[in-house]
């Protein structure tokens, strides 16, 4: 009975100190009349990059939150700031995000959805964000574990994240009738981005890394919305720092060597890679003899597995080697070795970090090799891309 007096009224307490920080959690969001949600497969980070930079360059003042390569804020005056963990990541960092965006007096908040449970995405929108504007930039096949198993169980994870009464901006081609018909019911306007109202604008001409069309389209659709003309956001878009995970192509002298890298790492998911091979066969024509890099990680076999099929389905431009790194990459292996790829064509480097790795780029590689980062950014894959810029090997 003692135990009882004492631990009830403790509970009173927490329930009573956990509404009062609610109740005041919501007066600093509404202090914030523009708030944008981003969720989707790929692009999250870019996307909420690109609009920040648009809207601030559109005189509005910006707070804008990543939780990609590495998880950022990106502050009104346009600097950055890390966000030290201790832990797992959790959905409550938006509530400390709004509080910083207050603090800086910041009119916009853009907000990646860090949420991958379907449950918690639904919470983070309803309860922490309300967003006024919200974005998927498309569904692909990743997260299967969590999202799937199927294509299709992703698209209804992420349309539990879909504003009541409010706005949604997504590329997504498939599945746009199905998120189409959920803003219906939720009285939300639904805007998909089209190449043609903007292919006047150039508007790739003038970055100076690799983006992708749709998330400078998509970017470009939410400014408009907000009264930012196309030609003034897209400058800010030029302007702007990528993510670390964004993808890029170039070429690297090794002693006497000449390698071509696209960095394909944060392309996790089949499609995107594959588009990432693509693009870099087709960018990288001198470079005959073709590598994929992958980067496997210990709690992901499943990604492992996926992307090791996809490899090997790429028939008219197979790799002429596979580099194995990261940990847990066993299953990567046995799946390749299963599917008939010789011993020959696979090398696992699992044991060699990221200068050790570039020593087998220039001993190991013929000239006029091209490599592809593909598989997961974590871990070796963001080192290597640290290790290649403070040695400043890249020509162009």
């Amino acid at each position: 009975m003692s135990e009882f007096l004492i631990l009830f009224p403790l509970l009173l307490f927490l329930l009573g100190f956990g509404f009062a920080e609610y109740i005041l959690h919501i007066s600093r969001r509404n202090k914030i009349p523009v708030r944008i949600h981003v969720n989707g497969t790929r692009g999250k980070s870019s996307v909420t990059r690109l609009i920040a930079s648009g809207l601030k360059e559109g005189g509005f003042q910006v707070l804008a939150k990543t939780t990609g390569t590495v998880p950022r804020l990106i502050l009104p005056d346009g600097s950055e700031r890390n966000i030290i963990r201790y832990g797992a990541p959790n959905i409550l960092e938006q509530k400390f995000a709004i509080q910083e965006a207050v603090k800086q007096g910041a009119n916009v908040i853009v907000l990646e959805c860090m949420a991958l449970v379907p449950f918690n995405q639904k919470v983070s929108e309803e309860k922490l964000i309300k967003a006024t504007h919200s974005v998927i930039t498309n569904v692909r096949e990743d997260h299967l574990e969590i999202m799937g198993p199927e294509k299709k169980d992703v698209a209804l994870a992420l349309s539990g994240f879909i504003p009541k009464s409010k706005m949604l901006f997504t590329s997504e081609v498939e599945f746009f009738s199905f998120f189409e018909e959920i803003c219906k019911r939720k009285n939300t306007e639904i805007v998909s981005v089209s190449p043609k109202k903007y292919s006047q604008l150039n508007y790739m001409q003038g970055f100076a890394y690799y983006e992708h069309p749709e998330n400078v389209l998509i970017a470009l659709e939410v400014c408009e919305s907000l009264g930012v003309k196309a030609e003034i956001a897209i400058q800010g878009m030029w302007s702007h720092s990528p993510d670390l995970g964004a993808t890029f192509f170039a070429e690297y002298t090794f002693g006497e060597n000449k390698i071509a890298f696209a960095n394909g790492f944060a392309a996790n998911d089949p499609r995107s890679a594959a588009s990432i091979w693509k693009n870099s066969v087709q960018r990288f024509l001198e470079y005959t003899y073709k590598v994929a890099l992958v980067n496997c990680r210990k709690d992901r076999p499943e990604r492992s597995e996926q992307m090791a099929k996809e490899i090997l389905s790429w028939n008219k431009n197979i790799p002429d080697l596979i580099l194995i790194t990261g940990e847990g990459n066993e299953i990567f292996k046995k799946t390749c070795l299963k599917l008939g790829l010789g011993n020959s064509k696979l090398e696992d480097l699992k044991y060699l970090d990221a200068k050790e790795i570039m020593e087998f780029f220039r001993k190991s590689l013929p000239s006029h090799s091209m490599v592809v980062g593909l598989g997961n950014i974590g871990g070796l894959g963001l080192e290597l891309l640290e290790h290649l810029k403070r040695k400043e090997i890249l020509k162009g």
